[in-house]
Order: C-alpha cells, then structure tokens, then sequence
C-alpha cells in the first residue's frame, strides 16, 4: 500500500517547513499518558515531559543482556566454534578464528585497545590477517587505527566504501586495501565468508556478511534485538532500502544476527519482529494519508490563511502523533523503548510519504 501524492505545491511548502519539523508542538500521541514523547525529554522529574514518563526497558529484553566477562569491561563469547561476539553495550563486533589467521569484522572506537586485548585473550599468538569493513562510519569503524600497525594486514571493503573514503577520509577507518563490486566470496583457513552489498543504511553503501557454517549473519545498522529501532529506523538514509532488506535478510540462512548496537546478538525471531514493527509503522502512516488534505485544509482555515508552512507543519505533526499513539499501544509490550523511538519512526514514513 502507497499513499496518493499531492499536490507540487504542497511538496514545496513541505521541503520549506522540513527544516523546522523536528520541532515539536503537543498532539494526540501519548494524551492518556499525560505527554507527549515528540517534545523536548526534560531532565526535571516533575516536568510534564520528565524523563520519568518513560517506560523502562521491558525485563525479557534485559534478561538477555550478556555480562561482563573480562577485566577490562567487554563481554567476550564464542557463539560458534572459532567464532566470537564482543561488545561494550553501545557496540558490537565479532572475530573469527581460523587455521590460517584472524578475520575481524568492524572495529568501533568505543572498543579502543581492548578490542586487541580482547583478541588475544581469545586467541593468544594467532596472527590477525583480515579486517572486514561492513561501512565506512566511524562509529563502527573508526577503532581501526587499533589495527593499522599490523603488517600486510588484508583490509577488504566494497568499492563504493573505499571511493567514499578517498572524497572524504574519517579518522580511524582504514583504507581498503582490497575492494569488490557487488560481492565477494572469500575462505579464510577453510572458512567460507561471503559478502553482499546493500543499501538499507549508508549513504555510499552497506556490505552484509554472511558465514553459512557458523549461520552467521552481519547487518549493521538495522535492527536493535529486543528494542524498537534506534531513531528514524537507524538514522537510514534510505527508508525504502532498509524496509526492503528484511526479505533480503530473511532469505539467509542464519540463527546469529550481529546488528551493531546495544549489547544483545540478534536471532532471526528478531528479525521478524523488526520487520513486523517497520512495517507497522509504515502501514499505519498510509492508513492516515487518505485525509491529508482535508487535515491541511482545516489547518490553513484555523491560522486563517496567513502561513502555509505552519498549517502544513501542524498537520504533519498531526498525522506523526496518531501514527505514535497507535504504534505505542501496540508495540510498548513487545519491545523496549518503543515510547523513546516511535514518534521518529512516524515523522521518518510521513516525509518519505510526502515525497514519493
């Protein structure tokens, strides 16, 4: 289901407005909860949008949070044999132990010299042959200066990552020294490890990496196990690749699903899950477009004709906080933070809505 366009004059108005839409008014979403969690989260608890109206995270989801386990605040697992999981609960990464050497894939910042540590805890004296960019952001790979010092070190990235990095070098994140197309099947001391593009997130492009022995799937960026997406479904600069993917990422065979955020390894039940609340997010949207012209109308007529953005932001904002309000009663039982994230999740289908 699509929404109708409208008309290019209303488009114009919204391209001029969108600089402003980030800036809440108080709507429908959240009335019986007292607030509205569009609006500005003060940290005053008698605020009426205090922090404290919130919900905390549900306790299935925090059951499956994973433990420290080492002295120097990283959680180390090995989820399959001679493959492991790290994370600092903002970030995730894994490496894989082969014959013929170690395969790193993504290197975030935050890990800094423990993801090293972390390495040789695991296993000590094998050499670190191969790092695999997934993307070029920093935020997941600019701790690869942790790993510049490592001779003939194979650094593998899509071509479009490695053209993005030479207009625009960001501190930290390697130079690929190896670059493919559109995929690349590679064995690494007899370990599959395919890669795939994708866009769903980046804006130059994503890379999935799949270990069909270890069922092992690699998507950063896209979902957050057991939590409603991050804002905006991730920050994705492609709404409509990132919706799409699902059936991409479903058609894997994997039971491991490494995202890149928070502390939890994903499953495929996560997957689903995601892909259920995307697309409820996207359907509820297109359920309230039907009338958006008679809510605009009806805005205009309320300012009394005398600016169109306005009535044009508040009617946005109308269709954002409905679609909120449904989302919430829906899904604030099923996932955590659904009442933090869901009011950018709306406001992100009502633009591309506008737009396409």
């Amino acid at each position: 289901m699509k929404p109708a366009g409208i008309p290019i004059f209303l488009a114009h108005t919204a391209i001029i407005g969108l600089a402003v839409i980030g800036l809440s008014t108080p709507g429908k979403a959240g009335s019986e909860r007292g607030h509205n969690p569009a609006n500005t989260i003060s940290s005053e608890p008698d605020h009426p949008d205090s922090f404290r109206h919130f919900a905390p995270e549900l306790p299935a989801m925090k059951a499956r949070v994973p433990a420290v386990n080492t002295e120097f605040g990283l959680h180390v697992s090995e989820i399959e044999p001679g493959l492991f999981f790290l994370t600092d609960f903002i970030y995730q990464s894994a490496f894989l132990v082969t014959d013929e050497g170690i395969v790193v894939f993504d290197a975030p910042p935050s890990f800094g010299e423990r993801h090293r540590m972390a390495i040789e805890m695991s296993a000590p004296g094998i050499p670190i042959t191969h790092f695999i960019l997934s993307h070029k952001h920093a935020d997941h790979n600019g701790g690869g200066h942790a790993f510049a010092d490592i001779e003939g070190l194979t650094v593998i990235g899509a071509q479009a990552t490695a053209d993005s990095l030479a207009a625009n070098p960001l501190r930290g994140v390697l130079t690929p020294t190896e670059t493919f197309e559109d995929a690349l099947s590679l064995s690494v001391g007899g370990v599959p490890v395919e890669l795939q593009t994708a866009n769903f997130h980046a804006n130059d492009t994503d890379v999935m990496i799949h270990l069909p022995q270890q069922k092992f799937l690699m998507a950063i960026d896209t979902i957050t196990p057991g939590e409603a997406p991050f804002m905006n479904f991730g920050a994705t600069s492609n709404l409509e690749g990132y919706l799409t993917n699902f059936e991409t990422f479903l058609s894997y065979d994997f039971e491991h699903f490494l995202s890149g955020h928070v502390s939890v390894l994903g499953n495929r039940q996560d997957v689903e899950t995601a892909r259920d609340y995307a697309f409820d997010v996207r359907d509820t949207v297109y359920g309230l477009w039907p009338d958006f012209l008679d809510r605009f109308n009806a805005k205009m007529e309320l300012t009394g004709f005398a600016n169109g953005n306005l009535a044009y932001r508040m009617t946005m904002e109308e269709v954002r906080d409905e679609c909120t309000d449904q989302i919430i009663d829906r899904w604030e039982d099923k996932l955590s933070v659904v009442d933090l994230w869901a009011d950018s999740h709306c406001e992100t289908v009502v633009l591309h809505a506008i737009m396409h």
